[in-house]
């Protein structure tokens, strides 16, 4: 087959354009179903099953398989997991470690005590971290995996039955839903003033344990996707303010009298 006169395949050409097109078709509903699906599976295996075996081994290991060693306050607990931590080839950060193994020691708490927890994962049981009243938690890990909830789903209905405190300086009703804690937070967040005058929530976010108590996973997780943005309209915002701090002045600067036919330097005018 003859190639055109820049070098150009025509075949090769036909067949990258049909490609293309091919590629820029949208799915349909079914089939993002099926991705979807199949991105959940792999994450499953992939990270949800490793975050949870990381942490099985380290409560074997580290706390030879005692669960009260974990969620104890003992001062020795710090020291023997530090010799893990410390270790220069670790390569996971310590915070979450130790996530995962409380997670993990949760796992089998529940497990030891003939909860069913055949369908939930790693994030199900951080999930559930959060749920102080033991009834509650075996109530909640129950429904979630008889209904087969997702970990997302399930710490809505953890943010719906716990009472916390949230920017108004008023107690939250049982019956509000984490969208509506997220939502006040957003409101607070996007208004710097009002932020810097809330006490209360400046030590909400500087403060992760007073973090973790008040505000539902889900809550926390919105807020985390909606930060990039309010910062980037944050520095923004500082940089239009630094802007008419300089033109106000500028603006209201008595307008020079000019004769007729003379011209005047106005940069030479403002000192």
């Amino acid at each position: 087959m003859a190639k055109k006169a820049n070098g150009g395949n025509p075949a090769k050409a036909i067949v990258k354009a049909e490609a293309t097109a091919k590629a820029a078709k949208t799915l349909t509903a079914q089939q993002v179903k099926k991705v979807v699906s199949e991105i959940n599976k792999l994450a499953f295996e992939t990270v949800e099953r490793g975050m949870l075996a990381i942490g099985l081994l380290v409560l074997e290991k580290v706390f030879q398989g005692i669960l009260e060693a974990v969620y104890s306050s003992n001062p020795y607990k710090s020291k023997t997991l530090q010799q893990v931590c410390s270790d220069v080839d670790l390569r996971v950060d310590r915070r979450r470690l130790g996530e995962w193994v409380r997670a993990a020691a949760l796992s089998k708490e529940l497990i030891a005590k003939k909860v069913d927890c055949s369908n939930l994962s790693y994030s199900h049981f951080a999930a559930l971290l959060k749920v102080d009243d033991e009834k509650s938690r075996k109530k909640l890990a129950t429904d979630a995996n008889k209904g087969q909830w997702s970990a997302r789903k399930l710490a809505d209905e953890i943010g719906k039955t716990k009472v916390a405190k949230v920017t108004d300086g008023k107690a939250q009703e049982p019956g509000q839903s984490s969208d509506d804690q997220a939502n006040k937070l957003l409101e607070i967040l996007g208004n710097p003033q009002a932020l810097m005058q809330d006490e209360e929530t400046k030590n909400l976010l500087a403060n992760p344990q007073d973090m973790r108590h008040k505000v539902a996973l889900s809550t926390a997780l919105r807020l985390a996707d909606s930060l990039d943005s309010l910062i980037a309209n944050m520095k923004g915002s500082l940089n239009l303010l630094e802007l008419a701090k300089k033109n106000i002045p500028l603006a209201f600067m008595p307008t020079p009298q000019v004769d007729a036919g003379q011209v005047i330097d106005v940069e030479a005018t403002v000192v």
